[in-house]
């Protein structure tokens, strides 16, 4: 397994490597074709809304990247699953067969999450006119509360075992699994790591975190199982029947925070709450970097998150006087200048900019309040 491990990373580094060429033809390209619509625009009429399509998120290579390291985690998931099972039956521990199913439920969510790695990539449609963004929180916040839910179960079977007088287990055959488990989890999650960063994958993320857990679960397991060893043979040996479910238990305690996390972060996605005040203190400075320079008469910002996908609007108001002097040729200009900025530092981008003279329209952009009649918009 090492070696199909260092076989895969160096065809995942072969892809990066193309990726990244095939990226900066795609960059010239795009810079390319900017120049040429700065220089011949195709708007020539102003508009109190404006808006620009969410980009391609990811490239082609990109999305192949993110593909195999998803395959990577499917054969990783379904060999743990299967060593696993195994070593329950043979040394009828519990604590190895809720590791094993939770490796099971992991490849099972695998499979799902190839098929939305794919969609997410897809442009919008009619069905979807935002595309398949909102996959991606909605695929991990169902990870996490099956994860929760199967970790809870195993709590409540762990006292149970406890209650009845314990559970005999093979820990001489058992402390082989947690430690080959510890290893392997230990190797996909670097290598998982690794690639999340190159693709900026939440998906792949958060598979490197759910592979560390793993592979760290394992190695308190194998510890544990060191510890029943030395009990067999010490004045102690009658507690040894409770060590299993024991070791479940402080299994699901250390286990338990990681799905919950989850769940509310991505709930919290899904909801539509707006990022961190650190990132939006970063966004606010970069476009403040950009607007420096422009006449206007404020600006707000509203940033959103959803999985990857950053997704910010830009309201600037005018003054009728500074109006006058702003058509369409500068509000294109002043878009292309802070997406190239934004794109910058958020590598899944999507902005809309709208230029308008009467702050109604922000409001409106979320809420009706039509009680308030809104002042005309300056026409440059």
């Amino acid at each position: 397994m090492l070696r199909f491990l260092s076989w895969t990373e160096s065809r995942f580094q072969k892809v990066h490597s193309k990726s990244e060429d095939r990226g900066r033809a795609e960059s010239d390209a795009v810079k390319s074709l900017r120049r040429d619509r700065q220089g011949h625009p195709a708007t020539t009429t102003m508009s109190a809304h404006i808006t620009q399509d969410p980009p391609n998120l990811d490239p082609p290579n990109l999305e192949q990247l993110e593909q195999q390291a998803l395959r990577l985690t499917l054969l990783g998931n379904f060999l743990i699953t299967l060593l696993g099972l195994g070593f329950a039956l043979l040394t009828l521990s519990e604590a190895i067969f809720i590791d094993s199913l939770f490796s099971g439920i992991h490849l099972i969510i695998s499979l799902i999450t190839l098929q939305v790695s794919h969609l997410i990539q897809q442009p919008g449609n009619e069905d979807y006119p935002f595309g398949y963004v909102a996959l991606e929180p909605m695929l991990n916040l169902g990870k996490g509360i099956v994860i929760a839910i199967v970790a809870i179960c195993a709590l409540f079977s762990s006292v149970e075992a406890i209650r009845q007088g314990g559970r005999t287990v093979e820990a001489d055959i058992a402390i082989w699994y947690a430690a080959l488990a510890a290893v392997g989890c230990g190797l996909l999650a670097l290598m998982q790591s690794r690639f999340a960063k190159q693709c900026h994958s939440q998906l792949l993320d958060l598979d490197a975190k759910n592979w560390l857990i793993d592979g760290l679960v394992s190695g308190a397991v194998a510890i544990a199982f060191g510890v029943m060893l030395l009990l067999e043979r010490s004045p102690w040996s009658h507690f040894v029947p409770y060590a299993d479910p024991v070791i479940v238990m402080l299994l699901v305690l250390c286990i338990l925070p990681i799905p919950l996390q989850t769940i509310w972060q991505n709930w919290l996605q899904l909801a539509g709450r707006a990022p961190a005040a650190e990132e939006q203190e970063q966004l606010k400075a970069f476009v403040d970097g950009v607007l420096e320079t422009v006449p206007h008469g404020e600006y707000h910002l509203r940033p959103l998150n959803i999985g990857r996908l950053s997704y910010v609007q830009i309201y600037l108001r005018l003054t009728p006087e500074q109006a006058k002097d702003f058509g369409t040729l500068e509000a294109d200009e002043l878009r292309s200048r802070l997406y190239r900025e934004l794109q910058e530092h958020l590598p899944y981008i999507a902005m809309d900019l709208v230029v308008t003279g009467d702050r109604i329209w922000v409001k409106r952009a979320v809420l009706p309040t039509d009680r308030e009649t809104p002042v005309a918009v300056a026409q440059g």
